[in-house]
């Protein structure tokens, strides 16, 4: 069985492979496991690197505003320090890095962070700059679930999930890998799309102007309405409903989705909701289900997972 998902970042699809397909070994799922480590490793530190210079070229654009000439000397030193970007710190860098992280106005500007995308898990890892800049750091499985690492290519993986082998091949999400996604239409049986809902006020950095929540909404629509996807169930997850409900106060929703008239968290939430299903509104109401998550939340993915790949074998019977 197949089960693609589409996101803002990528197109996933889970196939359980027959009983003549062959599994991997548990050396090669060993060695898959020690290369994503890796590559999750230096990620994570690289995040660390690259997060700073985002900042602080957006700092120097508005500098005046945010009234911190004491501290442009020190951004610009770290820019200059090339050679340690993309390994251990120095002790002198990391405090530098520390010292404009910790300044009000940079806290500021991290409020505003989707105005200029910037990860959400930046905080995560310059709050604990000390703990990785040191020689024998080791990323725990909260640092590797931070640390973003966009698809290239297709990636391959198998795993469990309800007593059931799956295998899961993940293309990546821009427009350009698009065109990639029909050769995965063969032998679907459950669809997984995720919208970021927080991006309500963020374009795609393809064309920096279409609305990533627009775009996302539009490619729903499009996927529910492929004639092969007719009878094909879509496993619907509203995702980072936590940084929408922190962005909520400061980024109004109505000025970005008018026909939001205003309200509490829960009624944007059922707002983005609606959008989503409108977008489906062809559909029969059985043949697709609506989750709001979190995806770093490991408990709640867990639990939600282990009831849809129930639902998922349920409808194969």
């Amino acid at each position: 069985m197949t089960t693609p998902t589409a996101t803002s970042d990528s197109f996933f699809s889970v196939s359980i492979p027959s009983s003549s397909s062959t599994n991997p070994s548990i050396q090669d799922r060993r060695k898959a496991e020690k290369q994503q480590y890796s590559s999750k490793f230096v990620c994570s530190t690289n995040n660390i690197s690259r997060n700073p210079n985002i900042f602080i070229e957006e700092l120097s654009s508005i500098i005046i505003f945010l009234n911190v000439f004491k501290r442009y000397a020190r951004a610009q030193s770290i820019i200059a320090d090339e050679e340690n970007h993309y390994g251990l710190f120095s002790k002198e860098l990391a405090e530098k890095i520390k010292c404009i992280w910790n300044d009000k106005s940079m806290q500021k500007l991290y409020a505003l962070r989707s105005q200029f995308n910037l990860n959400d898990s930046a905080s995560y890892f310059l709050n604990n700059i000390d703990k990785i800049n040191t020689v024998d750091y080791k990323p725990s499985d909260k640092d590797l679930i931070m640390a973003y690492v966009p698809t290239c290519g297709v990636q391959n993986v198998v795993f469990t999930a309800a007593n059931q082998s799956f295998q899961l091949f993940d293309i990546g999400g821009q427009k350009i890998d698009r065109r990639k996604w029909a050769t995965q239409y063969e032998g679907i049986d459950a669809i997984f799309f995720c919208i970021a809902i927080s991006e309500y006020d963020q374009v795609m950095s393809e064309d920096q102007v279409t609305n990533r929540l627009d775009d996302a909404l539009a490619l729903l629509q499009q996927i529910s309405e492929e004639p092969m996807f007719a009878t094909t169930p879509i496993y619907l997850f509203l995702n980072e409903i936590d940084v929408f409900c922190e962005k909520l106060h400061l980024i109004p929703l109505s000025k970005y989705k008018p026909d939001f008239k205003g309200g509490d968290t829960d009624d944007a939430l059922d707002f983005m909701e609606s959008l989503a299903c409108g977008a489906l509104g062809k559909r029969d109401r059985s043949l697709y289900r609506v989750y709001r998550t979190v995806a770093i939340d490991t408990q709640m993915m867990a639990e939600l997972l282990a009831t849809v790949f129930k639902d998922i074998m349920k409808r194969k019977k």
